[in-house]
């Protein structure tokens, strides 16, 4: 059984994120693998949560290089095996290990670094927001398409605004995360 929204569209690249040197890592949500494309030197994600190994190998062929180029999914396929077994991101398996459930109780456990450093790398939300917001103790620019009910303010309500922003369907890791923080109760003050 697939992860809810992992099988996601490996035909289109992620925009901005296509023709990029990168490798292959991998995380586990709720037991289940999902591999993704990783640009170190930028320090972001290339593509969605795919939770097919032959999807993550036929996305990365079309949509991904290496520093000697291009290459077949036969070459991928290599990579995303072992992403299964290593990273280049974490030194322990466990802080790549993630539960809806624990995410969602305000508890990431070792993962609590990673899951923040992924949701940097996985966003295309710029840190700008409305004029009208500062009030509210959110940063400058928070996007009007927001729910009422977000974060407590500062960090916590940053990171919201980032996970809003996640690209391809990255909500799967962040949103459970969003709704384990500290929310208010009242609107923002619009």
């Amino acid at each position: 059984m697939a992860v809810e929204g992992a099988a996601a569209d490996t035909e289109a690249g992620l925009a901005g994120r296509t023709e990029v040197v990168g490798g292959i890592e991998s995380l586990v949500l709720d037991g289940r693998r999902l591999w993704f494309g990783f640009d170190f030197t930028s320090d972001q994600v290339l593509s969605p949560l795919i939770d097919d190994a032959g999807a993550m190998a036929r996305f990365a062929a079309r949509h991904m290089r290496q520093r000697t180029g291009a290459h077949d999914e036969a070459y991928w396929a290599e990579l995303v095996a072992s992403a299964v077994d290593s990273s280049d991101l974490v030194w322990r398996d466990e802080q790549r290990a993630f539960t809806t459930s624990a995410l969602e109780a305000g508890d990431a456990g070792p993962a609590a670094g990673h899951l923040l450093y992924l949701l940097d790398a996985a966003t295309e939300w710029d840190g700008h927001a409305p004029a009208d917001l500062p009030a509210a103790g959110l940063p400058a620019d928070v996007p009007a398409d927001l729910p009422a009910d977000l974060p407590a303010e500062g960090e916590e309500a940053e990171q919201a605004l980032r996970a809003h922003h996640a690209v391809g369907n990255w909500s799967l890791l962040f949103a459970p995360y969003i709704r384990g923080l500290p929310h208010r109760t009242s609107a923002r003050g619009r």
